[in-house]
Order: structure tokens, then sequence, then C-alpha cells
């Protein structure tokens, strides 16, 4: 005949983490279909097993909210339909995000999948352990799904599937490795938060192009009760590390920045900051990963070799009177350049060299990261040192992660071939404002910061990335030795190149008063107003602009 049911029993796994030994016994009570006490009782003996290569667990903090046992509900005292807000969470010592990962705190249902841990979040001291409620009341919970990052495939299209309490929503579908979504789904539940807090939410990561069979790309899953006990009951901006929901070892799976929010009765909804500029997050700090998924250390060592035609920075007030006396002219050594590297919210510097526009500092920069890592870009940006106001930006570029680095199986070549993050030796040029050096604050500065499309060339700079796996991260500066110098060394030659350029015709210009002259430049060469390079023949000849009879100008070539 059919099974009958006889009953079920629920047993939190926190304490399964808690103890040293990760196992743990309980008693617990057998439940009917009602959620009342049968009379009989189970005796469990509960162990965790990490998978191999897992993160090692921390003690994690005294739970919240645990599951009260029949006998204990009797002892709850409804307050109105009102929770207890952040006042049951501790405002013990933070731990260092990077440190390592925090414990896993959430408790899951029989005959469900683990739950993901909130890895890399704050650690709380409970002051108290506070029963949970079993009165219906009213929740809403809210997913923000921000952007996406480093979503594996070609020609992808991906939309984010939000579950939460039996309800299911979908985000638009978008195109693209690195999505941006920005829409926010509610879900509204009148539910007891002794069983609501134990429910998953599930946000899961689809390629609407695939089959079926294969179109999830990566998913995360976490309680609503490890929501509801983060201060303000939120996880504001965070990343989550997606994983393959059948195979947590299988590593990461993209990245997908969202806002998280369990809001009870009475509950304020927190406002979001604006977010800063997005080289100053500290990303690595700021992601949720899953248990079982491991992240390994790495060391990004990037070797700073020299610089060539940097552009005046500094007032030639000095140098005019040194023309007075007799004395050579300097001005295009009118520059003390150092470089800034930042890369997943940590920056660090060369040194600085005074009164050189083609400096030499030969020093490499370690910056530790956590691979695979979320952040695509390498922020590299040449600066020049004042002694007294600001100092100011020569020029910016990056170096994009998914551009000189693979992973395994998307080759054409070799379907096990992959290489880490890898670079040059070579010369990354530099473009922003024209060269031109004036005492007036310049109003293109921003092309500099590398927002925008520079105008003029402002030098170049050359060097080298090298990725390594490491067990220990740090951070340092140092010379690099003289016999890697040597090696770049036939990297330096020079050889003569001619530039030839064509011009058909100019038209729709606009509002055209003056004579207009084309100027053809590759690096300094070919620039009028550059004094380090011969002259060339590199302009047209000046033209004046004929209107067309409508609303714009040409020139009669």
């Amino acid at each position: 005949g059919r099974n009958r049911f006889l009953g079920e029993a629920h047993v939190p796994l926190r304490d399964v983490l808690a103890s040293p030994h990760l196992a743990a016994s309980f008693n617990a009570p057998l439940l009917d279909a009602k959620r009342q006490s049968t009379g009989a009782s189970l005796i469990l003996q509960v162990s965790y097993l990490p998978p191999p290569g897992a993160a090692p667990f921390f003690a994690p903090p005294a739970p919240a909210e645990p599951n009260p046992t029949p006998v204990e509900l009797d002892t709850i005292t409804d307050t109105a339909g009102e929770e207890e807000g952040e006042d049951h969470l501790g405002t013990g010592d933070e731990a260092e995000p990077s440190a390592g990962p925090a414990a896993t705190d959430q408790p899951s249902l029989p005959k469900k999948p683990p739950l993901h841990s909130a890895h890399g979040t704050k650690r709380r001291r409970s002051t108290s352990r506070k029963l949970l409620s079993n009165k219906p009341q009213d929740f809403q919970i809210r997913v923000r799904i921000i952007e996406g990052r480093q979503l594996p495939g070609v020609n992808i299209k991906p939309v984010v599937k939000v579950t939460a309490a039996g309800q299911t929503k979908r985000t638009r579908i978008r195109k693209g490795n690195g999505p941006h979504f920005d829409e926010t789904f509610f879900f509204n539940i009148i539910e007891s938060p002794m069983e609501l807090f134990d429910e998953p939410i599930f946000i899961t990561v689809i390629d609407s192009r695939s089959l079926r069979t294969d179109s999830v790309i990566g998913e995360f899953r976490m309680d609503i009760g490890t929501i509801y006990a983060e201060p303000k009951h939120c996880f504001l901006r965070k990343w989550l590390l997606l994983s393959d929901p059948e195979d947590f070892s299988a590593g990461a799976k993209g990245y997908l920045k969202v806002s998280l929010y369990a809001l009870g009765p009475g509950d304020e909804v927190p406002m979001e900051k604006k977010e800063g500029a997005e080289d100053k997050e500290d990303i690595e700090g700021n992601i949720l990963r899953p248990t079982g998924v491991c992240l390994r250390g790495a060391h990004f060592s990037l070797k700073i070799y020299r610089a060539e035609d940097l552009p005046q920075m500094d007032d030639a007030i000095l140098d005019g009177v040194r023309q007075i006396f007799g004395f050579e002219s300097n001005k295009k050594n009118l520059v003390d350049p150092f470089v800034e590297v930042t890369f997943a919210g940590r920056t660090l510097f060369s040194k600085v060299l005074e009164k050189t526009a083609n400096p030499q500092w030969n020093q490499s920069i370690t910056l530790p990261a956590m691979f695979p890592s979320m952040c695509e870009k390498m922020r590299i940006r040449v600066m020049d040192w004042d002694r007294v106001t600001h100092n100011d930006v020569v020029g910016t570029s990056h170096l994009c992660m998914s551009r000189i680095s693979a992973p395994g199986g998307e080759l054409e070549v070799d379907d096990g071939l992959g290489f880490l993050p890898t670079f040059g030796p070579c010369f990354i040029n530099f473009y922003g404002s024209p060269r031109e050096f004036t005492g007036f604050p310049d109003p293109y500065e921003e092309l500099n910061m590398g927002k925008g499309e520079g105008v003029a060339y402002r030098g170049r700079l050359l060097v080298e990335l090298e990725t390594k796996l490491v067990d220990h991260v740090e951070q340092k500066v140092e010379d690099i030795p003289a016999d890697d110098i040597l090696l770049v060394e036939k990297y330096l030659r020079r050889r003569k190149f001619f530039l030839s350029a064509a011009f058909y015709s100019a038209t729709m210009l606009q509002d055209v008063d003056d004579a207009i002259q084309f100027e053809v430049s590759i690096g300094n060469y070919g620039n009028k107003f550059d004094s380090t390079c011969l002259p060339l023949a590199s302009t047209t000849q000046f033209s004046r602009a004929v209107f067309d009879g409508c609303h714009y100008y040409y020139l009669p070539w």
C-alpha cells in the first residue's frame, strides 16, 4: 500500500557547524502535519564532511533565531506581530573580510540541497538566544539584481531567476558576460518566522539561448533567516559567487551583484548608499560565497620598467629664470612621475622620480587577490607628484583580465588549455587631454583619468604582468633584479617607419568660422607643438569651409 506519513522533525544544522568536530547529537520530537507533537522522538547523530579543498570553518556565532521545540512554543510571548530588530545582534569585534571565510550559520530543510553560507561577511557575537514566533506575520522579501560579471560562455543572453517562498520571478534578458539588470523584485509573504526563516532564496542565472539541460550558468542559495539576522535585516550591494548547483567543487561560475532584504512588521527599508568609484570598492571583502567553493590566493606581479614621452606637468617659471641667465631650457623634464596600480580595491605606488620625462623605475609591484577574481580591470595610472598641491594625473590605462587570460576548455586549440593573466613585456600607451601645459585648470582633465576617449598622446609605459597562485598572500613593492632588466632590452630596439594618410573629404562640419587644418601624428611624431621630435610634413593645407545650404559645412577638396 501507500506509505503513511508518521511525522517529521527539524534539526538546526548550526549546532553541527558550531561543534569543533562538526558533529552533534539531537533528540528531536516528531511532529504531525499540524506541527503538533506526536509523543515520539528521533535520536540523530549528524556530522558534516567538508568537500575537498573547502576553506576551514571558523566557529559560527550563536544562532539568533533557533528552531523552538513544541514545549518551548508555550513560553513565547507574541509581541503584537512584531519581530525583534537588530537588538538581538551583538556589536562585537569584526573580522577582516579577506582574512578568512566566516561561519556557515543557516539551517536547511530536509530533502533540500545544502544552502550557501555567507563567507566573507562580518562575524558577530549574539548576546542571547531568542525564540521565534510560530504565529503568521506579514513579511516582505526584496531582491534587487544589479549586475553580473564574468559569466562563463560565448554569446550568452543571461536572465536571472529568483525563487523565494514558492514564488518565482525573472529579469529581462540581457546580452554579454557582464550584463546590467538593475531590477527589483518584491515577495509579500504571510508566514510564521519559525517556518519562513528556514526557507531558502534561490538566485539562478540562466542562459536563455541554451538548451534546457545545460541552461543554468550558476546559482546561489541563502536562507531568509540569514538575511534577517544581518543588521537592518539586509545585505546591501553584495557580490554573490555563483557555483554549479550540482557540484560546488567545480569552482566559480561568475558573479552577481545584489541587494537582499527581509523586512518584518515595523521594519524600515534601509537606504542604499550611493556607490563610490568602482576602483575604490573593496570587492574581495564584499563577496558572499557558498560553502565548498574554494578560492585560491594569487599574486598579481606587475613589473614597471620605464616610461617615455611624458608631457610637461609643472610650471615653467623656474625654467624661464634659467633661460634669462643663459642656461639651457629643460621644459620637457618638468614632470615628477610615479605609477599608481589599483586592483580589487587595493592600491600600491612606485617610487617618485623627479624632473624626468623618461623615467626608469625598474620596480615590481605585487598585489594580492583571490583567484578566480571577479575584478575585470587592473588600473595603471601615471601620476605627477607635487610637493605643495595635489598630485596630477598624467594618463590612465587598464588591463582587462578576460583579454589576457583564458580558462580551460574555452580555447579552440586545446580544450584543456588555459592560462592565468599574463601580459608583456609591452608598452602601454596613454591618451588624454592635449599635451600643451597651461597654468590654468585643465578643462579636459577627466580624459586623463580614463573617462572618455583621449584626444592626445601622453606617453607610454613598459610593463609586464605575471600571475602566480600562492598559499599566503602579501603585497609588496621591490626592485627588479638586474638580469630581468637585461631581458627586456631586446624590446627597446628602434626602427624607422613611414606612415602615410590620405584625406578624401570632410563634411558635416558645424559652426566653422576660421580656416581648418588636419594633423596626423603617431606618438609625438608629427605633433607640431612637441619639440622632442623633428618637425615633419604631417598637416594638410589650411582650407575654409563652405556652407552646404542646409545645416553643415564642407571642405572643397
